[in-house]
């Protein structure tokens, strides 16, 4: 037993399920399984017709699993394979109803692996703060200032210095941020950002120019030591992008102006670095222009994006009304949306596949059933990233059924929906991207960043009882 998949492996994944529920048949195990894969978003599959930055962000997401745990040894199987192994350690047996239910040493083990995701989950919340993620900030600028700072000082790269001088101020501001944060004197915060966002955009035009105006008069200094410089400035580029995301979806959820503001300094940061990398790489063949002239467009980028917080801050102080979940989207957020609509039409084919369901009528109490917000779902229930409102299945059937034609996944006959052969093979594909998936802590950060903000529409008195049986052939 020395080389299964630990946690989070199906195994207990399906004990969750069973001690929040009880004895639980094959067909229902299945179900929590496939609601549970559907509804991870950044593990699905790359679609047709997908924009490039997301079918590339899947890709990555799904070879990332497969590299971590791609040892033959660690892959799971199907859950009748995972409640074998079970049986085998004596925690989960077979009733006289032949469903699944834990023996008392495996509800014993059960009641430790929920707790132990419920104060996962709650640690995982606790993160998606404005303190912690001030908090957060200011530790990782203040890494950022020392490895910048450092390189810097040993490569004698003058634009290190300047950069790591810049992280540095960053840092100091970011320890402000937090502290007006934490003592509810945010307004103030707000200010202090805007200040050093236009001081960053005078400081780099500044900057470009007198670089371009060194390159004519022919005083350009070589870049030393340039690969050190690209390596500094790429770990630096993901830091801001992690910092662009987090600080973006924690100041929409709390409408903190402050991290909304901290989030366009991330953003622009990804700017700065990528010319710093590109001007480098220049350097390598002489020519030292380059990232100056690319600075003038990144310097009035920060400029503009100064005066629109400004503008923000302004209407704020006087104390006019602002919800900034629209102005200041985030890039992936129509494809978290849409994870939705893709989870729907997974648990479309699988209804099908599983032979039960084929009319519209039926499709569509199963889907209602499935996703209902009291249908527990091991895991996604814990970080509150099931679906949370109601969705018009009846109204929007038509919408989600019509990419599953159009890709031949499934055809219509006579007011019955079928499987095709094709559509069979896209959902076990589906099913085994996921043979060697590991929840772990960054991922139930980014789960609970994909939860609904909006209040839930008023429950359903009665929730349909239909259960689709197990699927064939995985």
């Amino acid at each position: 037993m020395k080389n299964e998949k630990p946690v989070l492996g199906f195994d207990k994944f399906l004990m969750m399920a069973l001690l929040k529920e009880g004895p639980l048949s094959k067909e229902e195990l299945w179900e929590k399984t496939i609601l549970f894969l559907s509804l991870i978003w950044y593990q699905q599959l790359p679609g047709k017709g997908q924009p490039l930055a997301e079918h590339l962000f899947f890709k990555v997401a799904s070879i990332r699993s497969k590299i971590e745990d791609g040892r033959a040894s660690k892959a799971t199987g199907s859950p009748e394979e995972e409640m074998k192994k079970l049986m085998e350690r004596d925690w989960v047996k077979l009733n006289d109803e032949n469903k699944y239910e834990l023996t008392p040493e495996g509800l014993k083990n059960a009641k430790i692996f929920k707790e132990h995701m419920e104060k996962s989950a709650s640690s995982a919340e606790g993160e998606l703060t404005p303190s912690s993620t001030a908090k957060n900030t200011t530790f990782l600028d203040a890494f950022l200032a020392v490895l910048k700072l450092g390189s810097g000082l040993v490569s004698g790269s003058v634009g290190l210095i300047a950069d790591g001088t810049d992280a540095t101020m960053d840092t100091i501001e970011a320890i402000l941020v937090w502290l007006g944060i934490k003592y509810h004197k945010e307004d103030l915060s707000t200010i202090l950002v805007i200040i050093g966002l236009f001081v960053a955009s005078i400081s780099v035009l500044f900057d470009s120019v007198t670089h371009i105006l060194g390159a004519l008069a022919g005083h350009s200094e070589p870049l030393t030591l340039p690969f050190l410089v690209i390596a500094v400035e790429g770990i630096a580029i993901l830091a801001a992008v992690f910092l662009f995301y987090y600080q973006r979806f924690v100041g929409k959820v709390s409408n903190s102006l402050t991290l909304i503001s901290q989030s366009v300094d991330s953003k622009n940061h990804i700017f700065i670095g990528t010319s710093v990398i590109i001007g480098a790489i220049f350097a390598i063949y002489g020519i030292y222009f380059v990232d100056a002239v690319i600075g003038l467009f990144v310097g009035a980028g920060i400029f503009r994006d100064a005066v629109g917080l400004l503008r923000e801050a302004i209407s704020a102080q006087k104390g006019e009304e602002e919800d900034y979940s629209q102005e200041y989207k985030l890039p992936l957020e129509e494809c978290w949306e849409e994870n939705k609509l893709m989870a729907f039409r997974n648990w479309i084919l699988y209804a099908l596949w599983a032979e039960d369901l084929k009319t519209r009528p039926e499709i569509v109490t199963s889907l209602k059933r499935a996703f209902h917000p009291d249908n527990y779902i091991p895991v996604l229930s814990e970080l509150n990233a099931t679906c949370n409102e109601h969705y018009d299945f009846e109204g929007q059937f038509e919408i989600l059924i019509h990419p599953l034609k159009e890709h031949e996944l499934l055809i219509e006959e006579i007011e019955e929906y079928v499987i095709t052969e094709k559509g069979g093979k896209h959902l076990k594909t589906f099913f085994d991207n996921f043979r060697y998936y590991d929840v772990h802590y960054s991922d139930r950060i980014l789960l609970a960043m994909t939860r609904d903000e909006k209040p839930s529409a008023e429950l359903d008195e009665e929730s349909p009882n239909t259960k689709p049986k197990a699927p064939k052939g995985f």
